[in-house]
């Protein structure tokens, strides 16, 4: 069941790159990565009045479960969706990449049992170089390419902040529970950051953006979230974090399917730098 479970979260995933770059041709990032958090939400709480799950009772609790969810889905996604307004889908997804670094670096701290080794340190300072390389080489073309790549680093960084936390001290919590209380906060942080900096009069509603938020929402959060909170439970962090390892081939593949995306020579080397120090951090 973990290898199934496993599979379909990294192809949903290796979808969703491609859905959002599709859907921010007609919406602005912040209104499309609330509206998908705050669908996403509704959803799991409906789904939760019917598994009749309880919630915490104390005010304190449920705020300190939210925490995760201000990193792992309100930053995080902010960053990504803005990311990809510069940069194409399968170059987001090679950047998200990193996150299995800072998933080993802040594990350093809040896992004591899930230590770097000296071929995971490698492998972070390999992985770093390429970060470096691929976000050189945007400068060279572009401020605003290198803006992209730069948000992209910060979305992996934020996502792997919260994962960590969730496997420090979260492991306890319902999957359903955990998923509500901080799709919720990320919803409603979004929502705010969207009334203050973009206009709702920038939203078009297509058959394009209507599908990529309901694509997005189902799948991308509902159905993979749960899935993932699933596998925080029954491995450790860095394994699951294997998953940025396999989804931006996927990602590259749809957006040069779709998109006829492409990367430049320095980018591919740098992504390929990227990969290799995400290897040798996951044979720590």
């Amino acid at each position: 069941m973990i290898y199934v479970m496993y599979t379909i979260l990294c192809l949903i995933w290796g979808s969703t790159w491609l859905a959002i770059k599709l859907g921010l041709q007609d919406a602005p990032p912040i209104w499309s990565a609330g509206l998908r958090f705050t669908l996403a939400a509704l959803i799991i709480v409906f789904i939760n009045l019917i598994r009749k799950a309880r919630y915490p009772d104390s005010l304190w609790e449920i705020l300190r479960l939210a925490i995760p969810g201000i990193f792992m889905y309100a930053l995080s996604y902010m960053f990504l969706y803005g990311a990809e307004v510069y940069i194409d889908s399968g170059l987001t997804a090679m950047l998200f990449a990193s996150f299995p670094f800072f998933v080993a670096a802040f594990s350093i701290g809040m896992l004591k049992d899930e230590k770097l080794g000296r071929g995971g340190w490698t492998g972070l300072v390999v992985g770093f170089i390429g970060i470096v390389i691929v976000f050189y080489d945007s400068l060279t073309k572009s401020n605003l390419l290198s803006l992209g790549v730069f948000l992209a680093v910060l979305g992996s960084a934020a996502s792997a902040y919260g994962t960590v936390y969730i496997r420090a001290y979260q492991r306890e919590y319902d999957i359903g529970i955990m998923a509500a209380v901080q799709m919720g906060i990320a919803a409603l942080i979004t929502l705010v950051c969207a009334i203050v900096f973009e206009s709702w009069g920038d939203y078009n509603i297509t058959a394009r953006s209507v599908g990529a938020l309901f694509y997005l929402a189902v799948f991308g959060s509902v159905v993979a979230f749960l899935i993932y909170y699933w596998l925080l439970k029954k491995l450790k962090a860095i394994m699951v974090s294997q998953i940025a390892f396999i989804t931006p081939v996927i990602a590259i593949i749809l957006g040069y399917l779709v998109r006829n995306e492409t990367f430049s020579a320095f980018t591919m080397a740098g992504s390929i730098l990227i990969m290799v120090g995400v290897g040798l951090v996951l044979r720590r």
